[in-house]
């Protein structure tokens, strides 16, 4: 029977995975390939990890702490319903799973606002930035779609990282598993504190960076 995977070797391979992540933000703000090709790589690489990050996030979901990605095995259970389906995670402990239903519940009371930011965002940016690319767009430049861009998903994702960990779950048995407007795969390769810690660093910093580019703009 083969051994199964240390917790230090999942966290490693966890972290590789979750690499991508940061890769696919920079090539959508930075555009290091200029505009065209930086965002049909950006994409390219946000579509095709999934093909690989969920299988090894789900795979796994059993034996790591969807909060901290520590060992979980024999750890409560939380069933969620995603985008993608229903599925069930563990975590190593019930202040771990309470914090995980309390970011959860957030997320999912207000789903759609989420969505929209963030979503609506890159639909954006990715209209935008090569319109002003080619001067299709009157004054508008590229850095002002990824501005635009920058805004929107940290107004969605700092209030979710500061305000989603005090939030109240449904409480009592009978209560339906939390409706989580995105997949968590990606929250799973790290541990769901460490994409909040993310979220409020990189949202702080872009929210001050869009807004001082725009008022500079206007």
């Amino acid at each position: 029977m083969p051994t199964p995977p240390s917790t230090a070797r999942l966290r490693l391979l966890g972290l590789a995975l979750f690499l991508p992540v940061p890769l696919v933000l920079a090539l959508f703000t930075r555009q290091p390939l200029g505009v065209g090709a930086s965002l049909a790589l950006g994409l390219l690489v946000m579509a095709s990890h999934r093909s690989y990050a969920r299988p090894f996030a789900l795979r796994h979901a059993a034996a790591r702490c969807l909060w901290c990605g520590g060992a979980a095995l024999g750890g409560p259970e939380l069933a969620l319903r995603e985008p993608l389906g229903a599925t069930l995670w563990r975590a190593c402990g019930e202040g771990h799973r309470d914090s995980l239903q309390r970011v959860f519940a957030w997320a999912g009371r207000r789903g759609r606002l989420l969505q929209a930011g963030i979503l609506g965002g890159l639909l954006l940016l990715l209209a935008l930035a090569p319109l002003a690319a080619r001067g299709w767009a009157g004054p508008l430049q590229p850095a002002d779609a990824v501005a635009v861009f920058q805004l929107l998903v940290a107004s969605s994702v700092l209030p979710l990282s500061l305000l989603g960990p005090r939030e109240t779950p449904r409480a009592g048995s009978g209560a339906p598993p939390p409706e989580v407007p995105f997949p968590v795969h990606i929250q799973a390769l790290v541990g769901t504190w460490a994409v909040l810690w993310l979220f409020r660093l990189v949202g702080l910093l872009w929210l001050w960076s869009s807004l001082r580019r725009l008022l500079v703009r206007a």
